[in-house]
């Protein structure tokens, strides 16, 4: 499935919440040599228990909105958010 993020970098400390129907991640690395969007995908793979395979940027790699596919079924996603 495709999700829509907006992602802060340099943050304090890595989450991902969905509130008032956005998406957002919030992420301790700096947007600096692509570091923030590999540090996505490596948090993303860690919370929801995937591969780092099975999550990509599709687009937005150098933009706070990003477009990323997370194979993920929907339901499990919503699991995420409801613990």
């Amino acid at each position: 499935m495709n999700i829509e993020v907006k992602v802060t970098a340099g943050a304090k400390s890595n989450s991902f919440k969905f509130e008032n129907g956005v998406h957002s991640i919030r992420i301790m690395a700096k947007a600096i040599d692509g570091k923030a969007n590999k540090a996505i995908i490596d948090f993303l793979a860690d919370e929801l228990n995937i591969k780092k395979r099975d999550a990509e940027i599709l687009k937005g790699e150098k933009n706070s909105k990003k477009i990323i596919a997370i194979n993920i079924n929907e339901n499990d996603l919503k699991k995420y958010f409801d613990n």
